[in-house]
């Protein structure tokens, strides 16, 4: 029989899984260059995970792009204001994810820019799992990357590259 405890401890290491980074990067790299017509900047790559793994956060985000990633900052002051110590927390994770998306040949990093190899394949269609939802943020947050100055990005998140 498997503790409530337990069973969450389960559940982080199955989402904090590197190889599961790896995923949501290439999906939101593609959707960046999808957007864009250019590679995604390398240090844009570090604001990915801390707007998708958290189920907070990643609830907040709006249901499509055409909501700006400052309207939704400027609307959303808790998730804001949280992110510079999410961002922080989650940069080995997002380092180790990046390690492994390469090693697997998922993405390259050319020029200080990020290219995904092929298109992502997506997520069960099974509604509110949670990869689903992670994946979707994933895209939605490539697509704000790629449409927004990285500068001023990391300045309204609160953080430095």
């Amino acid at each position: 029989m498997t503790t409530a405890p337990h069973r969450s401890t389960l559940e982080a290491r199955a989402l904090f899984n590197p190889a599961f980074g790896a995923y949501l990067l290439a999906t939101s790299i593609h959707a960046a260059a999808k957007k864009a017509h250019t590679p995604m900047p390398w240090p844009s790559v570090f604001l990915v995970l801390p707007l998708v793994m958290p189920a907070d956060t990643r609830s907040s985000l709006p249901a499509k792009s055409t909501v700006t990633l400052m309207a939704w900052a400027n609307a959303n002051p808790r998730q804001q204001a949280a992110f510079a110590e999410r961002a922080a927390a989650l940069t080995d994770y997002t380092r180790a994810s990046l390690r492994t998306a390469m090693r697997h040949r998922v993405i390259e990093v050319t020029a200080g820019n990020l290219n995904c190899f092929g298109t992502p394949k997506p997520p069960s269609a099974a509604p509110g799992t949670e990869v689903a939802e992670c994946a979707r943020a994933a895209t939605l947050v490539g697509r704000w990357l790629a449409t927004t100055d990285p500068g001023r990005t990391f300045t309204v998140l609160g953080v430095r590259p």
